[in-house]
């Protein structure tokens, strides 16, 4: 979650442009439904956009193919606001009013939420940023993911803390599915490194203040803190722990890895100050550099964060339509590992679909990188670290 500054302001004209509410285009008798439940409020609203923007973008390009052979992908569009019983109540008209074969874009709460009605109605859902270690016991069956497990993640942000030097961290962890889970990971990870933790401690978002959590993260001098928390939240503690007079370094999460945050907080103050923790698409590939120029031709701006592993995820799903010749979430749990794995590369629907079509097994390679799922439906992915200035964005 790690855009520039000049890719922020691309995304936010991209994002006003699409006027994602929730939303539906009526269906016809050639289509086939996906609904894409994401956050388009709240503290990670701007990723929900972005995640349904690259989504949207792929469902473009796939009926500009000529579409499945169970027709053109439909979209209906959700806001869950990060709310898991609100995702379920989407998520449920989605699949018994709009017919959906899949549900692409859950944030870890409401994915996590959502386990028990895709099992049960056989709906494939996706997820292209629930790290939630919780999946790693429930997902694998109607239940993937194109990201990693935090379990990783966590891990190496507790590696990249120690490899730094500190002697003292403190953590502070917002109370959510999505937050707590990686902040586990590391926590241990730096306990069995020897490195004392000053604090852990998990506060409840949408406070109007932080002081309170922090007196004693302040009073403790840590060499640096791990935020791990939402956008809104973090702000406020950002301000509030740099006037309290923090003046150690800072580890954010993916959360928090966008030039919003730093403006909003105050850039000057965390010059040099300030990491994140990321985990874009290896931009290196050739797969990702198409999706890239592809984006860049169509809406003007580079993608953002998560927009290669959304993108991906209504790739999977028409290429598994295509390949099992069954038009129901199914008929897509019962190929999908297959055709993310295991035949002729193809990277576009059309090279997919071209070769499903003359009976050639194919491994669609993805614009995020391989995706080949592990029992629990999640595929492996880097994580990397960057120093966050105002003159890096």
């Amino acid at each position: 979650m790690k855009p520039n500054l000049k890719r922020s302001m691309l995304l936010k004209g991209l994002i006003a442009s699409t006027a994602l509410a929730a939303t539906s285009v009526a269906a016809t008798a050639e289509d086939v439904t996906v609904g894409v439940l994401v956050p388009l409020t709240g503290e990670l609203g701007e990723f929900g956009k972005i995640v349904a923007n690259a989504v949207e973008l792929g469902a473009n390009e796939i009926n500009a193919a000529g579409g499945t052979s169970c027709g053109n992908i439909r979209t209906v569009v959700a806001d869950t606001g990060g709310n898991p019983e609100h995702g379920i109540r989407e998520a449920s008209k989605m699949i018994e009013s709009e017919g959906a074969v899949a549900i692409l874009g859950p944030t870890s709460g409401v994915m996590v939420a959502l386990v028990d009605l895709a099992k049960r109605t056989k709906t494939v859902t996706m997820s292209p940023y629930a790290g939630t270690i919780t999946l790693n016991e429930l997902g694998g069956d109607f239940v993937y993911r194109t990201v990693s497990s935090d379990l990783g993640d966590g891990a190496a942000s507790g590696l990249w803390l120690k490899d730094r030097g500190y002697k003292r961290v403190a953590f502070l962890v917002q109370n959510e599915e999505s937050t707590i889970s990686p902040a586990q990971i590391a926590r241990t990870t730096l306990e069995e490194a020897g490195i004392e933790l000053t604090d852990f401690i998990v506060y409840n978002p949408g406070q109007p203040s932080y002081q309170a959590e922090l007196i004693s993260v302040l009073a403790n001098e840590p060499d640096a803190i791990y935020l791990v928390s939402g956008q809104e939240s973090g702000v406020t503690v950002i301000k509030e722990a740099t006037s309290g007079g923090f003046e150690g370094e800072w580890l954010f999460t993916a959360d928090l890895a966008v030039p919003e945050i730093f403006d909003a907080a105050g850039a000057a103050l965390l010059n040099d100050r300030a990491y994140v923790e990321f985990a874009d698409a290896d931009n290196s590939l050739p797969e990702y550099q198409a999706f890239e120029t592809l984006h860049q031709e169509k809406t003007g701006g580079d993608p953002g964060p998560f927009a290669a592993n959304s993108f991906d995820m209504i790739y999977l799903v028409a290429l598994s339509l295509e390949a099992s010749g069954v038009c129901s979430g199914e008929g897509i749990n019962s190929v999908i590992r297959d055709v993310a794995d295991g035949g002729e590369a193809v990277s576009s629907f059309a090279d997919g679909k071209a070769a499903l079509a003359v009976s050639k097994d194919i491994n669609y390679e993805g614009a995020s990188g391989p995706l080949v799922f592990d029992p629990s439906g999640t595929v492996a992915a880097p994580t990397r670290f960057r120093k966050q200035s105002t003159a890096s964005g």
